[in-house]
């Protein structure tokens, strides 16, 4: 799959990078020069250290890193774009806009944002639809969660078409729980990283065939379900998907979405946030008893 990477800094970098582990071809842009040509020796790091964690046997990504000075080239083919630069407003809102005149018509555009507004940073995007918040959780190769932030136009199909590419990686999406993005903690991120190394090496070295699935911080329901899929199996998860402590016990209305217990879904409430898989409004908060 033929992807873009705006932005090389550390993170930027790294997700090309990680792209690239899974086989896709990546086009990195920066307007920085020399932070383009660091990128190379970032990479060659990474894959010594991947090497040493015993998750990389190859010399080489399965995918290609090309680095690129002229943006139009960068994105012209490009399905799925990652906007990684500066947290700045409108560096991003102007970058991107810029972006969605020369890149496919249908190409999805990601941001990497941590907190700003995605409906602002996208407010001059040529087909708004098509565009989102998207963040990758750090250290970028280890953690299999990403952060997914919907725009008010966002369109399911785009959500859709996302989770599809990043499932076929290992990658789970989880949507923003309110206003504030998830923060690792330094104990939680070498945890993960040990779980993911031991996930990788029991797949025998192939990214997307697990033997050993990691606890994860979301679950499938934090992702509203497509109509044209059924699970197949029969396992249902049980914990809260907030918390992911105390068991899922009450229903979200309108939406009748069973995602939380009643302490989280009130806080949401109370909050006047949307229900974490369909984002609509919380009217009301109904308690269950299980039996």
């Amino acid at each position: 799959m033929k992807i873009a990477v705006l932005g090389c800094g550390l993170l930027g970098t790294k997700i090309a990078g990680e792209l690239a582990y899974h086989g896709h071809r990546v086009n990195v842009w920066d307007i920085n020069i020399p932070a383009l040509n660091s990128v190379f020796n970032v990479l060659e790091d990474d894959k010594k250290h991947l090497r040493e964690d015993g998750i990389l046997f190859q010399k080489n990504f399965v995918g290609q890193v090309l680095c690129m000075s002229r943006l139009e080239e960068t994105v012209s083919d490009a399905e799925f774009i990652f906007e990684a630069v500066k947290e700045d407003l409108e560096i991003k809102k102007d970058l991107l806009e810029r972006v969605s005149h020369v890149c496919k018509s249908d190409a999805i555009i990601g941001s990497n944002t941590l907190r700003l507004n995605i409906d602002d940073v996208m407010s001059g995007v040529l087909n708004k639809e098509r565009s989102l918040g998207l963040r990758f959780l750090y250290p970028v190769y280890y953690i299999p969660e990403v952060e997914i932030n919907p725009a008010s136009f966002t369109a399911q199909k785009s959500i859709q078409k996302v989770r599809v590419m990043l499932e076929r990686m290992g990658k789970t999406l989880f949507f923003r729980s309110g206003n504030h993005p998830l923060i690792l903690s330094e104990e939680q991120r070498e945890e993960r990283k040990a779980l993911r190394v031991e996930q990788l090496l029991n797949s025998s070295g192939i990214p997307c065939m697990f033997e050993k699935k990691i606890p994860v911080l979301s679950h499938d329901g934090n992702v509203a379900p497509i109509k044209e899929t059924r699970r197949e199996s029969t396992t249902v998860d049980t914990e809260c998907g907030i918390c992911m402590n105390k068991a899922r016990d009450c229903l979200l209305c309108p939406c009748h979405h069973m995602i939380t217990c009643y302490e989280c879904s009130k806080m949401l409430h109370n909050r006047r946030d949307g229900c974490p898989i369909c984002r609509k409004d919380i009217t009301e908060v109904i308690r269950v008893y299980h039996s």
